[in-house]
């Protein structure tokens, strides 16, 4: 399965799978942080230091693109 994660920071970060992304955009406008980016008619997580993991984005996602993994620690 093909995603857009860019993992910088050593906390969980939304998965966005590319094959289900139509590159509609919502996901990024719904991001109060603005972690997310359009590149290449996708959703990416480019700022992944600034993702507060608030579940905007995943919200927002109407193809149900983007997933939020959780740590159990």
């Amino acid at each position: 399965m093909p995603s857009a994660f860019v993992s910088e920071v050593d906390w969980p970060l939304p998965i966005i799978n590319l094959q289900l992304c139509n590159g509609c955009g919502q996901c990024v406008q719904a991001c109060p942080e603005h972690a997310l980016s359009m590149e290449h008619g996708k959703a990416i997580v480019s700022n992944p230091e600034r993702c507060a993991y608030h579940g905007d984005c995943e919200s927002a996602c109407p193809e149900k693109a983007i997933a939020r993994p959780f740590l159990v620690i």
